[in-house]
């Protein structure tokens, strides 16, 4: 009942501020549709590429964090999950999103279904974090011309938000104080799984090797997933500097962190009204338009990974 109310919200959140939106644009539609129409279809496709270059620099540092935790895998088995991430995120209205689904898949893999989440959850965490640098380097360099004076202080909050996950994360006496608290529930042998989940992400201060390597990768594809949006505004024949792109696109992604599906109409609601100081409402839409196509291409192939994925299962329980 819990999962299916979620799930309710989640669609009612996604498609009620999708259409708001649209709503809200009903009067420049057509303006909308010429400007995409009549773009480039060779920056589109530039576009594209580089965001399937973003995915496979994602998959890699999921099997850095993977290796990090003893866990074997290989290569094209973490593209296969990282796609199926995609899917799960971006097409199926469900609660439990494409990161549960990674660990699940992941755990059948190699029969460690703790270390799996757990490992699941470091590379969530890795990426977020990864926001939040290439945010603060934008904030540094942007020497005071962004158009939103609103969004230094976003960014600021973020950054302190950052800051004591940090210190949750990885400083001891917030880990004695959460052990002690996780091992009074005693329901369902629940505190004693937060406990072994919590214990495994904690271990990761002591593997910097790990964390910084994957850091690296992870700037690498988190700028690419921006370097996406700089592509798809020229495909619309607007030049939208890079600073200003890393400096508004990490605060699209937390903001898309509400309760949808994938982000879906949160995503498009905060890209219009950031961007529109810098390109107009509709270029702002249009491109919104466009970066969803690109996270629905992801998720075709991810989907037919998916099921092929399935078929290989029924065939070994055959």
């Amino acid at each position: 009942m819990k999962n299916k109310l979620s799930s309710a919200v989640r669609i009612v959140v996604s498609f009620g501020l999708l259409g708001l939106l649209f709503w809200l644009m009903r009067n420049e539609i057509r303006n909308i549709w010429t400007i995409i129409s009549d773009g480039s279809i060779r920056f589109v496709i530039v576009g594209l590429g580089v965001f399937v270059v973003n995915a496979l620099i994602l998959a890699y540092r999921l099997k850095i964090i993977f290796v990090g935790e003893n866990l074997n895998i290989t290569t094209w088995k973490a593209i296969q999950l990282t796609l199926i991430g995609f899917y799960f995120n971006n097409f199926m209205p469900t609660a439990v999103g494409g990161d549960i689904i990674k660990a699940h898949y992941a755990a059948g893999l190699n029969g460690k279904k703790v270390e799996s989440y757990a490992s699941v959850m470091m590379d969530r965490v890795i990426g977020l974090y990864t926001f939040l640098i290439v945010a603060a380097v934008a904030l540094l360099v942007d020497r005071g011309q962004f158009a939103i004076p609103l969004i230094r202080p976003i960014v600021f909050c973020l950054l302190l938000a950052g800051v004591i996950g940090f210190v949750v994360l990885t400083n001891k006496v917030v880990a004695g104080f959460l052990s002690d608290f996780f091992g009074k529930i005693k329901m369902f042998r629940l505190g004693e799984k937060l406990n072994s989940f919590y214990g495994i992400v904690h271990d990761y201060r002591n593997r910097p090797d790990v964390i910084a390597k994957s850091l690296i990768v992870s700037i690498v594809a988190q700028s690419l997933y921006f370097v996406v949006v700089y592509f798809f505004f020229l495909s619309l024949g607007k030049t939208v500097s890079i600073g200003n792109i890393f400096l508004i696109m990490p605060v699209v992604v937390f903001i898309s962190m509400i309760p949808s599906l994938g982000g879906l109409g949160v995503r498009e609601g905060a890209i219009v009204a950031l961007f529109l100081p810098l390109v107009g409402k509709e270029s702002a839409f249009a491109m919104s338009l466009l970066l969803l196509f690109g996270l629905f291409f992801l998720s075709v192939i991810g989907g037919i990974i998916n099921i092929g994925w399935g078929k290989n299962k029924s065939k070994e329980v055959e």
